[in-house]
C-alpha cells in the first residue's frame, strides 16, 4: 500500500513569509522536519492504521511547479510503514484583549496551545518538529482559524478560544 502526502514548496502568499521557499523536501531528508499536521484528523487517522495494518510506505513528495499542474509531483522519500503514525493535536487560539489606560487603546494578541492525545504539548516543540519557527507556524495555521471563526461566528459569543483538531503525520518512529 503506498500512501501519498504531498508538501508545498513555498511559504502560501499570506503567509509573512508568502512566496519563500520553506525548504520542506530537505527538512524532511536531515530530519528536521519529523512530521506534518493536516486538517481532519479521523480521515488521516483512518489511512495511517490502514497503513500500518497492510504495510507499504508513506510517500512524501513536493508539487513540481504549480500545484495540482502538470508535470506534477516528485517524490522526496519514501517511508516504510512501520515509521509512520498519526496522533490528534487540539490546538488552541484564544484572542487575549487588552487595555491601556494611559493611552486609551485595546489591543489584542493571540495565545496558542496545544494538547497531543490529550496531553499538553509545548507549541513550539511541534512547530520545531514540523520544520517551522514558532512564529511560522502561528502564521501557516492562522487563516484556518481564521476561516472556522467566520463560518462558526456562535462560537466566538461563548468564548474567545478556538479549539481545532489536527493530524501530526509522523515520519518517525518519535511522538508526543
Amino acid at each position: 500500500m503506498k500512501v501519498v502526502v504531498l508538501l508545498s514548496k513555498t511559504f502560501f502568499k499570506y503567509h509573512f513569509r508568502g512566496g519563500e521557499a520553506n525548504n520542506f523536501a530537505q527538512k524532511v531528508l536531515d530530519r528536521e522536519k519529523k512530521h506534518t499536521c493536516r486538517k481532519n484528523y479521523e480521515y488521516w487517522k483512518d489511512i495511517i492504521d490502514r497503513l500500518n495494518e497492510k504495510g507499504g510506505v508513506l510517500s512524501v513528495r513536493q508539487w513540481i511547479g504549480m500545484p495540482y499542474h502538470k508535470p506534477g509531483q516528485e517524490v522526496i522519500i519514501d517511508i516504510p510503514a512501520e515509521l509512520v503514525g498519526v496522533q490528534k493535536l487540539e490546538l488552541r487560539r484564544e484572542k487575549v484583549e487588552t487595555y491601556d489606560e494611559l493611552t486609551n487603546v485595546g489591543t489584542y494578541y493571540y495565545d496558542w496551545t496545544a494538547k497531543v492525545e490529550g496531553r499538553n504539548t509545548p507549541v513550539e516543540l511541534i512547530a520545531a518538529n514540523d520544520g517551522l519557527t514558532l512564529e511560522e507556524f502561528k502564521a501557516w495555521f492562522a487563516p484556518v482559524f481564521d476561516e472556522a471563526e467566520k463560518k462558526y461566528p456562535e462560537f466566538s459569543a461563548v468564548s474567545n478560544a478556538t479549539i481545532l483538531d489536527f493530524a501530526i503525520i509522523h515520519f518517525t518512529k518519535e511522538r508526543y
